[in-house]
């Protein structure tokens, strides 16, 4: 009878915190199911974070990773209640009326300390916790001068030069994707790129690989986040080749967000969860981890990040009012007919 008890017990207990929790005693409880890419694990940002989350909620998180946002976010759809939080989510993966069915609202504790360029939905369905700005970025020990224009990017003295990223798999390509139809609109973007497509060396899948290509000197230059530049400078110095540069028709700003599963079952934690992601000690490592803006603004950067202009002019408001999921779909169709033999 007392081990059925005990049993009884265990299957009630939850994750949560412990407010006054015994001086001798070390036992965790698994709770809290979480969907996340790969690059969560790879960029090194899982091991500055969960542990100690884990340790001060007493608790375990129970990771499952995809290759990539667009595989994580079809999985997360038909995982029903068996998952609690999601993370690395792009805002150019999902629109807001697309988050309702899936996720709940939560107004985080730094709410009113958010950087508001980087709020990609006003209910709070996903949090961002990491943002930059889209523009170019290049090797400056190969490159003098880039180009100040898409126009001039397109230019045939860059021929070969460009490496672009997928938008079908990375969330940097999906933004480039959606900046050139918030510039040149539905009509003229697959023109655009047409144009462009002579001056591309080679399509990656991920961002990390364009990065190397341009480091390397196999690509000259490609459409990133501008953040990477000064990442790169805290983590080589003078030896950093890489700069970057805005286009003179304006920058595109995206951002990486978190969600709570609508179906949660352990929505206090996941909310735990969401508030630790966004404390200035959390905040610090993904500046250094992903080479992001930290979403919360009281978080002290770095010298090189501070050189990198804050709300530049941003053309995001141009695409919004064209953004469906059905709509992304026929763009991912003309990006690929473009640029099907890379």
């Amino acid at each position: 009878m007392r081990n059925l008890l005990l049993l009884i017990l265990l299957v009630l207990s939850a994750c949560k915190p412990v407010q006054n929790p015994p001086q001798n005693s070390s036992q965790t409880v698994s709770g809290l199911t979480l969907f996340a890419t790969e690059e969560f694990r790879s960029s090194g940002l899982e091991a500055t974070i969960v542990p100690d989350f884990e340790k001060e909620m007493k608790c375990k998180i129970n990771i499952r990773l995809f290759s990539d946002p667009a595989l994580m976010m079809r999985a997360f759809v038909e995982a029903g209640d068996s998952v609690d939080i999601v993370i690395g989510i792009p805002n150019g993966f999902v629109s807001p009326d697309s988050l309702q069915p899936y996720f709940r609202p939560y107004q985080p504790t730094a709410m009113a300390d958010l950087n508001k360029d980087c709020i990609a939905d006003s209910q709070f369905r996903i949090i961002p916790y990491g943002f930059s700005y889209l523009g170019l970025l290049y090797n400056k020990e190969v490159l003098g001068t880039p180009p100040a224009s898409f126009g001039e990017l397109q230019d045939e003295r860059f021929l070969n030069q460009m490496a672009l990223i997928s938008p079908e798999t990375s969330a940097a390509g999906r933004a480039m994707l959606h900046f050139s139809i918030a510039l040149f609109g539905q009509e003229g973007f697959e023109q655009m790129l047409r144009a462009l497509r002579k001056n591309v060396y080679r399509e990656y899948p991920s961002v990390q690989q364009a990065l190397a290509a341009v480091n390397s000197g196999e690509s000259v230059m490609m459409p990133g986040p501008v953040t990477l530049a000064a990442w790169q400078r805290e983590l080589s110095g003078s030896e950093s080749k890489l700069e970057f540069a805005f286009f003179d028709e304006g920058a595109y700003q995206y951002s990486e967000c978190m969600g709570i599963a609508q179906n949660s079952v352990n929505a206090s934690l996941a909310e735990s969860f969401i508030d630790f992601m966004l404390k200035p000690s959390s905040q610090k490592m993904v500046i250094y981890k992903k080479g992001l803006f930290p979403s919360n603004r009281k978080t002290i950067l770095p010298n090189s990040f501070e050189k990198v202009p804050f709300s530049p002019w941003l053309v995001n408001s141009k695409m919004r009012a064209n953004f469906s999921t059905e709509q992304s779909e026929i763009w991912l169709s003309t990006w690929a007919q473009v640029f099907q033999s890379f």
